[in-house]
């Protein structure tokens, strides 16, 4: 059986990828054996696709970390052919051993875990990583008594999926939500989704000075980088910022005057967690959960396979909004 995949070669010292017509024996080893139906692009997997920085860590290797569908074969007693999965996240798929973007996929079954009810393939990896991500930001803020009573919640990078989703679920829970983008076009898709306000990205904070009015009772910042300064500098007393992104720089320069003076918490946030590991926050985006976002088809939307190199260029470049699904099979 031959297939299509997407996969990053290391050659005359730069890292690129290219599509490949491959056999199933061409895959790494595990037990079970998926028939792709759909597979998210993140950030981190569109910087693989287009060679930048250090995602891959062997070569070749598939890459995307997150797929849903059907068993075609299994060797382990935990799944049968024809049955609905989904392998998310963890430290080896899509980085050290092939990931999500062919047409076939196979892992351990340890990897794999079962499309939760009342969910489809296409919505196990809409929301996946992203929404879950931000489910435990959010899960976070409330954890630390940021409750909608305590003022506005602001969310960086807001045309992102992640902060979409984080936009959406907060919306949902009665929070004032203000987005901060740098595309004042996309007003208009941040409202529908939930933002209270629309802002720029460079009026987080009114001056340069190590602490700024007291704009916000929460943050999530998907970007680091000089906004998450920003951030610090103008919380509320108290407040809460929880980060989970680098768009913006890996690395920022902060004074320790929001700690000390106002009681300020960051908070880091990592939700790469297989989906047979993940919690609470999970659970709770399910049907009828208190997490679960509301308007998921105005933020995930389907691309072709033969259109994922081209998007994860437009990616990078910070040219999309929302989350995109690539339809690996009908």
């Amino acid at each position: 059986m031959r297939f299509r995949a997407v996969k990053v070669f290391h050659e005359d010292g730069r890292r690129a990828s290219r599509m490949v017509t491959q056999g199933i024996d061409d895959l790494d080893p595990g037990e079970v054996l998926i028939k792709s139906k759909y597979a998210a692009v993140n950030f981190k997997d569109a910087r693989a696709v287009c060679g930048v920085g250090n995602v891959v860590k062997r070569f070749p290797c598939i890459p995307g970390v997150e797929v849903s569908g059907a068993v075609a074969a299994s060797t382990s007693p935990a799944f049968r052919e024809g049955d609905m999965v989904t392998v998310q996240g963890g430290q080896e798929f899509g980085i050290r051993h092939d990931g999500a973007y062919g047409e076939y996929v196979r892992v351990p079954a340890a990897w794999v875990g079962r499309i939760p009810a009342g969910m489809d393939a296409f919505e196990a990896v809409a929301l996946g990583l992203a929404a879950y991500t931000s489910a435990v930001a959010v899960e976070e803020l409330i954890r630390l008594g940021i409750t909608p009573d305590k003022g506005s919640i602001v969310v960086t990078g807001a045309t992102g999926g992640c902060s979409s989703f984080a936009i959406d679920i907060l919306a949902g829970l009665g929070y004032r939500v203000v987005a901060s983008t740098g595309k004042p076009g996309e007003a208009d898709y941040l409202k529908a989704i939930g933002a209270a306000q629309v802002i720029g990205r460079d009026a987080i904070a009114t001056g340069p000075k190590p602490l700024e009015e007291q704009r916000w009772a929460g943050a999530i910042d998907a970007v680091g980088g000089a906004p998450l300064d920003a951030l610090l500098r103008t919380m509320k007393k108290r407040g809460v910022v929880c980060a989970f992104g680098n768009a913006a720089g890996e690395t920022f320069t902060t004074s320790i005057y929001p700690f000390i003076l106002r009681s300020v918490s960051l908070v880091g946030i990592n939700g790469n967690h297989p989906v047979s590991a993940r919690g609470a926050a999970w659970t709770r985006m399910a049907p009828g959960g208190d997490l679960r976002p509301r308007h998921t088809h105005k933020i995930a939307y389907e691309i072709a396979f033969d259109e994922l190199q081209a998007h994860c260029d437009k990616l990078i470049r910070s040219g999309v909004r929302g989350r995109a699904v690539v339809r690996m099979s009908g």
